[in-house]
């Protein structure tokens, strides 16, 4: 082919330095159910149906993205053109960045802020050289921040140069949109704001769509970190909040947190009622998931007191546990793996005055919990044990447990979702230095994710992100695709078996074809999709399972 435009060239230079295959097809099964309630799709609803009127019966298809580069509206002047497109990964719900997707008028005009023509062999991806698109970006006239990219595409035959103009203009009446939804938006949290701040004794922060509103009080208290951990309060919890919140400082403080119209909420902070706990030699507390636990763990060392450590995997049970141990002899035993003569070392090196750590104890079979047991009371050795949140199994393994009179339960990490952003920023500095940072939203995001690996899976995801950029803000983009909002997972039940077995029954009929499943069953495509993601199906896997 001829030589590429210099920002082709560049796109592509991108994308080979991530590892994408040419050859490869985009991947359909991440996508995730658009949003109908965002401030750009309600602004770009009518735009799009205007537009759409103005296409019918072209072979044109309008794509609207929002600032993630999710396909967010799919509109289509042909309805033959619809299936080609679907066939290609463009539907609604789909991550659309170069990352996955290669070089196209949506990916591309995300990375550059800028509109751009995409032309048959200038697409990085095989799948996509038929088409032709362009695209322009789509700014928040009320922040200047990108808000996402509208596009028009066609097969390569149906170019034409009148594209751009007929975008520019549309991408300006959503603007538009946005900023009059915002104005009158705002102007319920600015008048719910000024009328707390005249009550409002101590620090008050108010939050709308793109908008962070502080007293003196707020301003001098709180840093950017504690902006995401206040809004992570109001995640599932659509009333009015009242609870204790750690800031990064390391304060604590009430916070008093009230909606306001509009999607808004005021957050009133206080100091609580009794003083905090008096902490000696905490370690920085964003960083330290277990302060709040760290007197007591101080307090059970130093009596020597024999303890059960129980929490959900990856909520640092093994860290817990060897701080209760101490400084002195301590011998560690895995609960799943041992066996009776295994025990006979390590129970010689914790007699007179040391310490048997027993990892996973409710893994011990029960004659070597029996044999621990009598062997700890004759040999007068210190237990630590550790075991899941169900405790110890009945039997000679509870019986051995029984020993432990003190039970110390760890947080999860999805119980304390205001302490999750700083966190993760502590856990970057610590791979990444002070070079890149976590942006506002990226906080938030993390925040409403539910961890159910807890800490360990947080800090693999931080070393991900951490590992992909050197310099410069992280936002929800650069976190893996899982993450890029709260999973939504399903509760397994009748109702819900039912309903995966009707799905499956309906895409075996249709030969694994999701287009003809949906309109068999009666739902719109992006429910299928969703629903097929929620419930655990595999399409491809019934496409080859025979009739």
């Amino acid at each position: 082919m001829s030589v590429l435009r210099p920002e082709i060239a560049q796109s592509w230079h991108r994308i080979e330095s991530c590892g994408l295959d040419p050859a490869a097809c985009i991947d359909v099964g991440a996508v995730v159910e658009p949003d109908p309630g965002t401030r750009l799709r309600r602004a770009a609803g009518p735009v799009l149906t205007a537009l759409e009127g103005h296409l019918r019966g072209s072979r044109f298809a309008l794509v609207l993205a929002d600032r993630e580069t999710r396909l967010v509206d799919i509109r289509f002047g042909s309805p033959e053109l619809e299936p080609v497109l679907q066939s290609v990964g463009v539907v609604p719900g789909q991550l659309f960045t170069e990352q996955v997707s290669g070089t196209n008028s949506v990916a591309t005009v995300a990375e550059l802020r800028r509109g751009i023509a995409v032309v048959g062999a200038e697409h990085y991806l095989e799948s996509l050289k038929r088409f032709a698109c362009y695209g322009v970006p789509i700014r928040d006239p009320l922040t200047g921040r990108h808000a996402g990219v509208l596009d028009i595409t066609c097969l390569t035959a149906d170019a034409s140069p009148l594209l751009r103009p007929f975008l520019l203009g549309a991408a300006q009446q959503i603007a538009d949109g946005m900023l009059a939804e915002a104005r009158g938006s705002h102007r319920r949290v600015l008048a719910a704001f000024e009328a707390a701040r005249l009550r409002a004794a101590g620090p008050l922060v108010a939050f709308g769509p793109d908008l962070v509103l502080t007293n003196d009080a707020a301003a001098d208290l709180l840093q950017p970190v504690d902006h995401a951990a206040l809004q992570a309060l109001r995640h599932g919890r659509p009333g009015a909040v009242h609870t204790e919140v750690e800031l990064a400082s390391g304060r604590r403080m009430v916070a008093r947190v009230e909606p306001v119209g509009g999607g808004g909420f005021l957050v009133e902070l206080e100091r609580p009622e009794r003083p905090s706990v008096v902490r000696v030699a905490v370690p920085v507390p964003d960083r330290d998931w277990h302060a709040e636990l760290r007197p007591r763990i101080l307090r059970y060392r130093a009596e020597q007191a024999n303890v059960l450590v129980l929490g959900e995997p990856g909520t640092g049970r093994t860290t817990v546990a060897t701080q209760l141990a101490g400084a002195g002899p301590v011998a560690v035993l895995a609960g799943a793996l041992v066996t009776v003569a295994e025990t006979h070392v390590p129970l010689a090196e914790a007699t007179g005055g040391g310490t048997l750590l027993v990892e996973d104890a409710h893994l011990l079979a029960p004659a070597v919990a029996a044999h621990l047991g009598h062997e700890a009371d004759r040999r007068g050795v210190r237990l630590v044990l550790t075991a899941g949140l169900d405790g110890l199994p009945p039997g000679e393994t509870a019986a051995f447990g029984a020993r432990c009179p003190v039970r110390l339960e760890l947080p999860t990490v999805r119980s304390r979702r205001d302490r999750i952003p700083a966190l993760a920023g502590a856990l970057l500095r610590e791979r990444a230095g002070g070079a890149v940072r976590f942006t506002t939203g990226a906080l938030r995001t993390l925040a409403a994710h539910d961890w159910p690996g807890n800490l360990r899976e947080l800090a693999t995801v931080v070393g991900y992100v951490a590992g992909r950029r050197s310099a410069g803000d992280l936002t929800e983009a650069d976190l893996p695709p899982g993450y890029r909002e709260g999973p939504r997972e399903p509760v397994p039940g009748a109702l819900w078996q039912a309903e995966r077995d009707a799905i499956v029954r309906c895409l075996e009929s249709c030969g694994g074809n999701k287009v003809h499943a949906a309109r068999r069953l009666g739902i719109s495509r992006t429910t299928l999709y969703r629903r097929i993601r929620e419930l655990h199906i595999d399409p491809e896997a019934l496409r080859e399972r025979p009739a």
